[in-house]
């Protein structure tokens, strides 16, 4: 995981998911992320924005992981 020079967890605040890792299925929030703004309020709408974002990547990680339906042909 990528971390800025104070320590703090870099995140991709330009992409789709700016609460995003380099790692896949790891996001940060509030006062351990870069460019943090250090506030409660701030948190709390990040972890909220990051529940969405993990339903998104385990959902597709399932989806990755099961296996193909049988369609009955032989």
């Amino acid at each position: 995981m990528a971390l800025d020079d104070k320590g703090f967890v870099r995140t991709d605040v330009n992409a789709r998911e700016p609460l995003k890792t380099g790692l896949p299925g790891v996001f940060a929030t509030g006062d351990v992320r870069s460019g943090s703004v250090n506030r409660v309020a701030a948190a709390v709408r990040e972890g909220a924005q990051v529940v969405a974002a993990l339903h998104a990547f385990l959902a597709d990680a399932g989806d990755k992981a099961a296996p193909a339906a049988s369609t009955g042909r032989s």
